[in-house]
């Protein structure tokens, strides 16, 4: 495993416990943004992005 696939994997860990929150927290599944759900937005993204560094870019 690479940095980068272990990168992607972290990347899709965060998104799977972010999608269990929303259908868990009543408050996320009424369209209202709760402090945990904004935190685990956050964190997704931002391992997204760093998972994505570590791939070459197409041209």
């Amino acid at each position: 495993m690479t940095v980068t696939d272990g990168a992607t994997a972290h990347a899709d860990e965060l998104y799977r416990i972010q999608l269990r929150h929303l259908d868990d927290c009543p408050g996320c599944r009424k369209g209202v943004e709760c402090s945990q759900g904004v935190r685990l937005r956050r964190a997704v993204r931002a391992a997204r992005l760093a998972a994505d560094k570590g791939r070459p870019r197409w041209t």
